[in-house]
């Protein structure tokens, strides 16, 4: 049992946490860019591709169960129909 208005964190999935840290980071770095003073563009540019990339292979993930989903709906419904 669980203390009251707690929860596990079993829906959190790692790259959604490791995302929202690098998107933090890039707008820090690219903020930083603009002002002035700041590390190399490149280092810049690389968080946010690595940024960009966390969350496509994020949404690819979702879409891939997606699709299963689907695919096992299909398949019942096949089923059903065939008993018919």
């Amino acid at each position: 049992e669980y203390p009251k208005g707690t929860r596990p964190l079993r829906g959190i999935n790692i790259k959604d946490i490791l995302f929202w840290i690098f998107l933090a980071l890039s707008m820090i770095l690219l903020i930083w860019n603009v002002f002035g003073n700041s590390p190399t563009e490149f280092v810049t540019i690389v968080v946010i591709l690595f940024t960009i990339l966390l969350k496509v292979t994020s949404i690819s993930e979702r879409v891939t169960k997606i699709e299963t989903r689907f695919n096992h709906l299909a398949k019942d419904f096949k089923k059903h129909i065939k008993q018919k």
